[in-house]
């Protein structure tokens, strides 16, 4: 039996292939035959160390996976993130203008408003309702829907009356600022319940 069809057995028997010679044969070759004893140990030895060798180095991309996805959540939510801002400063606007009002209340419940007692008690204590609705809206920013066309129509009706009063010269119009509070906080509680159904929307 050839050489090459020994070697040719061996390296098949080493894949854990059928190696096509007889085995008994294949051992009294290699009994007299140095050259294919060589080639059989120098072929297990290679087999050996390619069978166990370690496998490559992987870097870890977890951490840059991670913070690219955190990248992609934050920039994701920014708009959001500019809203809630935005009803945050405008909530503190709301409270400002409901302790001017509520400033421009006191004088009227006290009957120190330059006004018949009953008539100053009677504006003093619309001022002081639309500064509660006001200072309430800046608490709970979700109550705003229910609560805008009432605390509206209060204001509105008070600036409308105060610039007929104006109008037909029956008050000074020094006398009557004090209602753009009430305009102001309006178009203010507006405001937040816009800017929070956008927040809300864009989260």
């Amino acid at each position: 039996m050839k050489c090459t069809q020994i070697r040719d057995a061996l390296s098949a028997r080493l894949d854990g292939e059928d190696p096509g010679v007889d085995e008994t044969a294949l051992y009294q070759h290699l009994a007299g035959c140095s050259a294919c004893r060589d080639f059989a140990r120098d072929a297990e030895d290679l087999h050996r160390v390619v069978r166990l060798e370690p496998a490559p180095a992987i870097p870890d991309l977890a951490p840059a996976i991670l913070a690219a996805i955190g990248e992609d959540t934050r920039a994701a939510h920014a708009p959001a993130r500019d809203h809630r801002e935005l009803v945050r400063l405008l909530r503190w606007v709301l409270v400002a203008v409901a302790l001017a009002q509520i400033a421009v209340a006191i004088p009227a419940l006290l009957g120190d408003a330059g006004l018949p007692v009953h008539t100053a008690r009677h504006l003093g204590s619309f001022d002081l309702a639309i500064a509660v609705g006001f200072l309430f809206a800046a608490w709970k920013p979700s109550r705003i829907a229910g609560m805008l066309p009432v605390l509206a129509a209060l204001a509105v009706c008070l600036v409308v009356s105060a610039l007929l009063d104006v109008g037909s010269g029956n008050t000074a119009v020094l006398g009557e600022s004090h209602h753009f509070t009430d305009f102001a906080g309006l178009l203010v509680m507006w405001l937040i319940g816009r800017e929070a159904n956008r927040a809300v929307a864009l989260a």
